[in-house]
């Protein structure tokens, strides 16, 4: 076992160090919303990873004193003993432990929230906790802004959740969602988090250029939120080649939305087999096996882009806050 750890934690270090030079080659956007000087907010971070599962016993006061968000979830002692013993869980700790920057993590998770402060005016967090979530696909980071000012203001980031493709605790996730574990999506999904508190969705709208627009509001804000220092292709979640082929093809993808009149549809499978996550997106087309999932994704970034290229007049928050979709057909001016 331990040889295998040592294989894995030599590949992805390989895998990290090549993907530096390969990064640069899939940028998509210029920066539209640049901040000039990001300050260093206060924040309070604490790692519940440790206290739950470091050290030779566990320490229920420092539990209750220093993590009392986890222990309200689940204030009985023995849970959190039967947490600490999972083989599984403190097998993701080690790992953790051994491969991941805290202190640089924390610093990148601290200009975010500055950005997202200034330019959408979220309340910056008080305290960031770091733990093992178990691997959670849905939320892999949480934002609570609170109900008042006065309230406390929460940021926690499972770490187990960006461990890389290849990290033996991801056997059995699909293929394509392991390949998204990987600690390059953390800043993504921590800006995910932050943004998915606002009201972004589109005013009644089943249609897939409604999904479209949203998933592109989201990608246009992060870019901005890690301050344009994430390939495009990245924030999309999208590696080297698929970002190449969306761009090779992104004129003859817009095409076939167009020709089969898919942006208006309203039917169900159609957002499935377009804008979720899955192997790749059927357009029905004799390419379909080529073209990544997401897709819609893909276009409804390019076409909020191109919407605020035109209108550079207007801020982030005023454009991400246009909640009718066919606006941003109207007024894109998008011509792939």
């Amino acid at each position: 076992m331990k040889g295998t750890y040592q294989i894995y934690l030599f590949a992805l270090t390989f895998v990290v160090a090549i993907g530096f030079f390969i990064q640069r080659g899939f940028n998509g956007s210029s920066s539209l919303y640049p901040l000039e000087k990001i300050e260093n907010h206060s924040w309070d971070v604490r790692s519940f990873d440790e206290v739950l599962f470091g050290g030779d016993s566990l320490d229920l006061k420092e539990l209750t004193t220093n993590f009392n968000p986890f222990f309200e979830s689940n204030p009985l002692p023995n849970f959190w003993k039967q947490e600490r013993n999972n083989s599984t869980l403190r097998d993701h700790f080690t790992n953790v432990q051994n491969l991941m920057d805290k202190d640089a993590i924390a610093k990148d998770l601290n200009a975010i929230s500055v950005r997202a402060n200034r330019l959408l005016g979220q309340p910056l967090p008080d305290q960031l906790f770091f733990y093992i979530s178990g691997i959670d696909l849905e939320s892999p980071c949480i934002y609570f802004p609170g109900a008042t000012e006065e309230d406390t203001k929460y940021a926690f980031v499972g770490l187990d959740n960006f461990l890389g493709a290849g990290y033996p605790g991801y056997e059995g996730i699909p293929a394509y969602q392991s390949v998204l574990l990987r600690q390059s999506q953390l800043p993504v999904a921590y800006a995910h988090a932050l943004l998915a508190t606002l009201s972004l969705e589109n005013f009644n709208d089943p249609t897939l250029v409604g999904q479209m627009v949203y998933h592109g509001k989201i990608a246009l804000a992060t870019e901005a939120l890690t301050g344009y220092s994430i390939a495009t292709g990245e924030v999309l979640g999208y590696g080297p080649e698929e970002w190449n082929f969306l761009e090779a093809n992104e004129s003859n993808i817009w095409e076939v939305m167009v020709r089969e009149k898919l942006l208006f549809s309203t039917d169900m499978m159609v957002r499935q087999r377009l804008s979720e996550p899955a192997p790749f997106s059927k357009l029905g087309t004799s390419m379909d096996v080529d073209i990544p999932g997401r897709v819609a994704r893909y276009i409804g970034y390019k076409l909020v882009q191109s919407y605020a290229e035109n209108h550079r007049d207007m801020s982030l928050k005023e454009i991400i806050k246009i909640r009718d979709a066919q606006k941003f057909l109207r007024d894109a001016q998008y011509k792939p």
